[in-house]
């Protein structure tokens, strides 16, 4: 009995170390591991297909900037957009891995507008689209995304932490007026990496925040 104890208590640390060790870390473009404490851009994985990210009101015909903002792509590959950092479900960790919880924030000294800099999605309803949005709240169900392999580079995806709620790609969208925004789709996925920030990546236009797309 003893022997059997023992054996299973083995079987047991054995089977946690291989979890522990299938557990895949998320690397930036220069190959390290991506960290929550860190900023980072999130860029196309393919290059000249547009820039970084930015917020940018949906209404483009009001003097309102603040009024609906979207998580939209800099149809510029030179322009960085602004930096994000990843908060962590389980703050005991650092690094960011594969298919865990996480909320996305701007993390940016300028700032125009009262809504928070977390990610969010917001369902239109007269719409009938899901949007990326900011003026989320961490830890609230329509702020938990998740990063996910796609092929060679990463995908986000929207996941709420609902028991019958399964994820769902972030995609990108080019509306009618060429805006390049990001919605949820149960098909498509845009395909992204992730760069490290630091003072050599910053551009000027970066301080103009809206919109620079």
């Amino acid at each position: 009995m003893k022997k059997l104890t023992l054996s299973f208590i083995t079987l047991t640390v054995l089977l946690a170390g291989l979890t522990a060790a299938s557990a895949t870390n998320v690397l930036d473009i220069a190959g390290h591991p991506v960290q929550s404490n860190f900023q980072y851009y999130i860029i196309p994985a393919k290059t000249g297909t547009g820039g970084g990210l930015v917020p940018s009101s949906r209404n483009l015909n009001t003097d309102n900037l603040c009024l609906n903002l979207d998580i939209v792509q800099s149809s510029s590959p030179f322009v960085s957009g602004l930096p994000i950092t990843f908060s962590l479900l389980n703050t005991k960790n650092k690094l960011v891995q594969l298919s865990t919880s996480l909320n996305l924030e701007f993390d940016s000294t300028v700032w125009l507008c009262p809504e928070s800099k977390v990610w969010r999605i917001d369902h239109s309803v007269q719409l009938r689209k899901s949007f990326v949005s900011i003026g989320g709240e961490k830890r609230k169900a329509n702020s938990f995304f998740q990063i996910q392999q796609d092929g060679d580079a990463y995908k986000l995806m929207y996941c709420p932490i609902i028991a019958s709620a399964a994820c769902v790609n972030v995609d990108l969208e080019i509306d009618g007026l060429g805006v390049r925004r990001l919605v949820l789709s149960n098909d498509q996925s845009f395909a992204v990496k992730f760069q490290k920030a630091n003072s050599n990546c910053h551009l000027k236009s970066n301080s103009r925040m809206f919109p620079f797309f």
